[in-house]
C-alpha cells in the first residue's frame, strides 16, 4: 500500500482533531489516572518482588498479537481484494488510533476503511465487522468454558450438579458456534421479525457475509483463538509480574470472565480504562488480590496493547489520504 501526506483543509483537520483528543486523554490518564497512581505506588514500595521477566514476556506478546490481527484482515479481504500483509496491518493500526476515543470500536471501521482502497468500504466494514464478531465469540466461549472457576472464585456461587452445569455450558457454546457460522440466515430471519431502519442497516451488513464460506469462517476462528492465548497470556503474566501467586485455575478463571464481561462494554478504550479498572478489582477482590495490584495490572495491559500500538497507527493516519473518502 502506498502512502502520501496530504495537508488539504478537511484532511489536516480530521487528523489534527483525532491527534488533540488522543493527546489530551492520555495526558489526563497518565497525570491523574488511578491506574499510573498504582503503579507508582506499587513500583515505589514493593519493586524486589517484581519478576521482570513476566513484563518481558507480556510487552513482547503485543507485536504477535497485532501480527495475528493483521493476518485475519488479510484473510477477510481475501473474498473481495487482494491486500499485501504491510497493507492489512496498516489498516489494523490505524483503526486501533482511531477506535480508541470512540464508542463501541466504530472508530476501529474509520481507521480501517481511511487506509484501505476507497473502491472497497463497504467490504472493509463487512470484513472488520466478521472480525470483531469471531474474537467476541472466542471472548464469550473461552469465558463460559472458565465460568465455574469465575463463579466461585469472584462471587462465591458454585453448583452441586456438575452434570447440569456443563450441559447449560455446552449448549451456549453450540448455538454460539451456529450462529457465527450462519450470520447471513440470522440477519434475514432479524429483519422480517424486527425491521426498522437500523435493523436494516445491521443485517445488510451481516447479509454481506454470504462471501465467506465455512472453510474461510474456519481460518478466522482459528486466528481469533491465537489472539485470545495471547492476550489470555499477557494478562496471566502481568499478574505474575506484581507478585500474585494464585493457582492457575483461578487466575484463568477470573481472566476470562473479565474478558467475557468486558466484551459487553461499549465504551471507548479511553474510558472502558477506568470502567475495566473498576471491573477488574470487583472481580480480583473475591481472590484476595488488593485494588492496587488489579488497577495496575489493567493500566498496564491498556498501555502495553493499545496506546504503544496508536502511536504507531497515528502514523499511518498522518500518511494516509483521508479526504479522498468524502469525496
Amino acid at each position: 500500500m502506498a502512502f502520501r501526506t496530504t495537508y488539504t483543509p478537511l484532511s489536516a483537520l480530521i487528523k489534527l482533531a483525532i491527534i488533540s483528543v488522543i493527546a489530551y486523554l492520555l495526558y489526563i490518564q497518565l497525570s491523574e489516572g488511578k491506574g499510573i497512581e498504582a503503579i507508582k505506588a506499587l513500583f515505589q514500595g514493593n519493586i524486589r518482588n517484581l519478576n521482570l521477566l513476566y513484563l518481558i514476556i507480556t510487552i513482547a506478546l503485543m507485536p504477535l498479537n497485532w501480527w495475528l490481527e493483521g493476518i485475519k484482515f488479510k484473510k477477510l479481504m481475501s473474498p473481495h481484494q487482494q491486500i499485501s500483509y504491510k497493507g492489512a496491518l496498516s489498516a489494523v493500526l490505524a483503526g486501533i488510533a482511531a477506535g480508541i476515543v470512540t464508542p463501541g470500536r466504530i472508530g476501529e471501521y474509520a481507521g480501517r476503511v481511511f487506509t484501505s482502497d476507497p473502491e472497497h468500504k463497504t467490504e472493509v466494514i463487512s470484513a472488520t465487522l466478521l472480525g470483531s464478531i469471531a474474537q467476541n465469540v472466542c471472548n464469550i466461549i473461552c469465558g463460559l468454558l472458565f465460568s465455574y472457576f469465575f463463579l466461585k472464585s469472584a462471587i462465591g456461587v458454585t453448583y452441586d450438579n456438575t452434570y447440569t452445569f456443563v450441559v447449560m455450558i455446552t449448549i451456549q457454546i453450540v448455538l454460539l458456534i451456529g450462529m457465527y457460522y450462519h450470520l447471513p440466515e440470522l440477519a434475514h430471519k432479524i429483519e422480517k421479525i424486527v425491521g426498522g431502519r437500523l435493523t436494516d442497516k445491521i443485517s445488510s451488513r451481516l447479509k454481506s457475509l454470504d462471501l465467506y464460506n465455512n472453510s474461510l469462517l474456519n481460518v478466522v476462528l482459528g486466528i481469533s483463538v491465537l489472539r485470545y492465548i495471547v492476550y489470555f497470556s499477557q494478562y496471566f503474566c502481568i499478574m505474575k509480574f506484581f507478585g500474585i501467586g494464585n493457582s492457575f485455575l483461578n487466575l484463568s478463571g477470573n481472566i476470562s470472565g473479565i474478558y467475557m464481561i468486558q466484551t459487553g462494554i461499549p465504551l471507548p478504550a479511553f474510558l472502558s480504562v477506568m470502567a475495566r479498572g473498576e471491573l477488574a478489582v470487583l472481580v480480583w477482590s473475591g481472590s484476595g488480590i488488593d485494588s492496587m495490584t488489579a488497577l495496575a495490572a489493567t493500566f498496564s495491559l491498556w498501555f502495553i496493547n493499545l496506546i504503544i500500538p496508536t502511536a504507531v497507527g497515528l502514523i499511518v493516519l498522518l500518511r494516509s489520504d483521508i479526504e479522498k473518502y468524502f469525496k
